[in-house]
């Protein structure tokens, strides 16, 4: 199974798929932050303004700026993006405890967007299993 939102083609549908998102809105409404998510060697920035996410950039990333990051191996994603994941996998921070995910950069923003945060990666795993079926 690929990791499909780093897929470079899938960039603004998924933005569009966020944005028009209630419960997402509502959560990332006062977040302007870059949050860079790397599958392996592959990553991609998802670039916040004011609450919208402006644009999903997975081609030519390596050198953008970001504000933090949540990182984990192909197979990490791909066990945490499952239907129903395996436990440990089933979250940022637990995954951060067995050492599967790791967060970097400034940690203070990453928990204060959480929430936002959490329901982006709850969206990319409905349209990952979305895509798989």
């Amino acid at each position: 199974m690929a990791v499909c939102f780093i897929d470079p083609k899938n960039a603004n549908k998924f933005k569009d798929i966020l944005n028009a998102d209630k419960e997402f809105k509502i959560a990332a409404r006062y977040m302007t932050k870059d949050v860079c998510i790397e599958a392996g060697d592959t990553k991609c920035i998802v670039k916040f303004r004011d609450g919208v996410v402006t644009q999903i950039k997975s081609e030519n990333a390596f050198a953008d700026p970001w504000d933090f990051a949540i990182r984990g191996s192909v197979d990490t994603w791909e066990k945490f993006l499952q239907p129903v994941p395996p436990r440990f996998y089933d979250g940022v921070f637990p995954g951060m405890l067995r050492g599967n995910f790791r967060m970097e950069g400034d940690a203070v923003a990453a928990l204060s967007h959480l929430w936002a945060v959490t329901r982006m990666l709850d969206i990319f795993r409905i349209q990952q299993n979305k895509a798989t079926n």
